[in-house]
């Protein structure tokens, strides 16, 4: 649990100090009275009906105390305004679930895209109401869906395709079956398109995957991410032509949208690019996403979940840092931010009919 103000718990809890240290340390006048004499005093305190009664005023008076002192504090913590309650969290994530559009922006038979695809086919299976999808350099692959079965079946079957490819390159022989479902998975995942005047960016793509989230123009209830793999760059060095979107159009889309854009940048590739690099950290950072620069290479071993330890370490940062709700007006809400008093007000109610119950006792 946090508090957002938490200058007023500190002031209530030092007026409280205060006020017990001045109950306890400040002189008090002596009342003087004259009090009527008994006889045998001591033999009425001795009899078990005054000891019971006695008892019974004490532990009523010290749970009438400790009553009270609950409620003042749950009155403090709701004024200090608490977030992050774990029930909180559950209940931002019903009103906001979150869309995760997959993006790749490299090859489907690339083991890299397997590993990626095998985890988030793991991670699609302990989904509740958050959609799903995946997106490729020419093609919607996965809508966005919560049918999570349906997306995860779908994932692991391209990612088996990175294994008969490495079988195939190996020279071992494929079954005619292996053969047609390796074709066919490729050419479902994406297609080859050659354009005169025009080449396909890593801008391009992202924005491709913005396009998958629905009314993407406009900012939603939902919460929004993309993580994206692949290239951070597609264009030769001496391509001097054109493509469509540029650094500045997706930092736009994603702050209109209200997208989170998280990367995962190949870096042992030939179309590895430095200032493609620094373009799509640049991306990542405007829109509170993560970074990452990633080679495999020297971590060949795959994990016993078909995802390799450094880039399901990478993938459970991401996933550690889900995106904020950006609302219509544009107030941003998160599960860190959202005001939440429901346990320290129902634990003042509870506490407020005990002490009725208490002091009823204690008036008899």
């Amino acid at each position: 649990m946090d508090l957002k103000w938490l200058g007023v718990a500190v002031a209530g809890f030092s007026c409280l100090v205060a006020v017990v240290a001045v109950a306890v340390l400040w002189p008090m006048p002596q009342a003087r009275r004259i009090l009527r004499p008994l006889a045998h005093v001591d033999r009425l305190t001795r009899l078990p009906e005054y000891a019971r009664v006695e008892r019974t005023r004490l532990v009523s008076a010290l749970i009438s105390g400790v009553l009270l002192l609950i409620v003042f504090c749950t009155a403090v913590l709701t004024g200090a305004r608490p977030v992050g309650f774990s029930s909180a969290t559950r209940n931002f994530e019903s009103l906001h679930p979150e869309d995760i559009m997959l993006c790749v922006g490299e090859p489907v038979t690339d083991p890299t895209t397997a590993g990626f695809l095998n985890y988030f086919a793991r991670q699609a299976r302990t989904f509740d109401a958050q959609r799903i999808g995946l997106t490729s350099p020419s093609l919607r692959v996965v809508p966005l869906t919560r049918d999570h079965e349906l997306a995860a079946d779908r994932f692991e079957r391209f990612a088996a395709l990175a294994g008969l490819q490495r079988d195939l390159n190996a020279g071992k022989k494929l079954t005619d079956t292996q053969l047609a479902e390796l074709r066919t998975g490729i050419g479902e995942f994406s297609r080859t398109v050659e354009y005169l005047d025009y080449v396909r960016s890593v801008e391009d793509i992202l924005a491709l995957c913005m396009t998958g989230f629905p009314s993407f123009e406009d900012r939603s209830t939902r919460r929004r991410s993309i993580v994206y793999l692949g290239f951070s760059a597609l264009q030769a060095p001496d391509d001097k032509r054109k493509s469509l979107f540029s650094e500045q159009h997706i930092k736009d889309m994603a702050a209109r949208a209200g997208i989170q854009i998280n990367v995962l940048s190949r870096s042992d590739v030939l179309q590895w690019s430095e200032q493609g690099s620094d373009t799509l950290d640049a991306i990542a950072g405007a829109s509170e996403g993560k970074f990452f620069p990633y080679n495999p290479a020297g971590t060949a071993t795959t994990g016993s979940d078909g995802t390799e330890p450094t880039l399901a370490a990478n993938l459970d940062q991401i996933r550690a840092n889900p995106p904020n709700v950006v609302l219509p007006n544009g107030v941003m809400v998160s599960s860190r931010t959202w005001d939440y008093p429901n346990v320290p007000l129902s634990v003042a109610v509870v506490v407020s009919l005990l002490l009725c119950i208490a002091l009823a006792v204690l008036r008899r």
